[in-house]
């Protein structure tokens, strides 16, 4: 299986177009997003410079990118939040905000007289995109640790649980794997943004639940979950190509 990377499925933060920018949920809890009148996502600065170092991981300068824009991004949120009480959620869109705002109360030390503020996911996404680019570089250590850090802040998000998924597959740990790509296939509908998002993360997961299921020699598993991203993705390439693995597999066992 090759790498599962989205970078393209980076999203911005948004505000409901016609809606106070800051929304109330409960007393202790505030969301600040932003859409276009459209309703469509639109990347701020910060998420911008994660784009960039994107570009720049892609483009090879790796560790450029590491100790350039997405270290500048993490270092502004980290200490503009550094010491104040409550918790701070990074959400995609309104439907993980809710759900980060219901939660989140509830989510620190039992406690349910803290504040919980959620904006927008560029301070998770510059600690994903870390991860990503420690990943790049074998270092799976460092990169369970950023990947960890964008959890804290997104903790159901389905493509940070593929990407710290993905780092337990290097190291041959196939149940850690496919606990987080089960994880993360049930986060799906939750973290996209939009239907077609929701789609290509749960088609994502599943893939990755595959792999880890071949690995654990439980086939009948693993073709139930390629033949999974098919029902969704009609002709998907990937999982036709581990459905045929698989046949080979069994072949050789007769």
């Amino acid at each position: 299986m090759k790498r599962l990377f989205a970078g393209a499925a980076l999203l911005a933060a948004f505000t409901l177009a016609g809606c106070a920018p800051h929304a109330a949920v409960k007393p202790d809890s505030t969301i600040t997003l932003s859409l276009d009148e459209a309703g469509k996502q639109v990347a701020d600065a910060d998420e911008q410079k994660v784009l960039d170092a994107l570009k720049m991981i892609e483009a090879g300068k790796i560790q450029l990118a590491i100790d350039g824009p997405l270290t500048e991004v993490v270092s502004k949120y980290e200490a503009m939040y550094a010491g104040k009480p409550g918790k701070v959620f990074c959400a995609r869109g309104l439907v993980d905000a809710l759900a980060y705002a219901g939660m989140g109360a509830k989510a620190v030390n039992g406690n349910a007289d803290v504040s919980v503020q959620v904006i927008g996911p560029a301070w998770a996404q510059a600690y994903w995109a870390r991860g990503y680019a420690y990943s790049e570089m074998a270092r799976y250590a460092d990169a369970r640790a950023e990947l960890e850090k964008a959890l804290v802040l997104s903790p159901m998000d389905s493509q940070y649980k593929s990407e710290l998924a993905f780092t337990y597959q290097r190291s041959g740990d196939w149940e850690k794997m496919l606990a987080l790509y089960q994880e993360a296939e049930g986060d799906a509908g939750i973290s996209g943004a939009t239907p077609e998002d929701a789609v290509r993360l749960k088609c994502v997961a599943l893939r990755g639940q595959g792999y880890a299921l071949v690995e654990l020699h439980r086939l009948d598993e693993a073709t139930g979950a390629y033949q999974g991203c098919l029902k969704l993705v009609p002709g998907e390439p990937k999982s036709l190509a581990e459905l045929g693995y698989i046949q080979g597999l069994r072949a050789k066992a007769h």
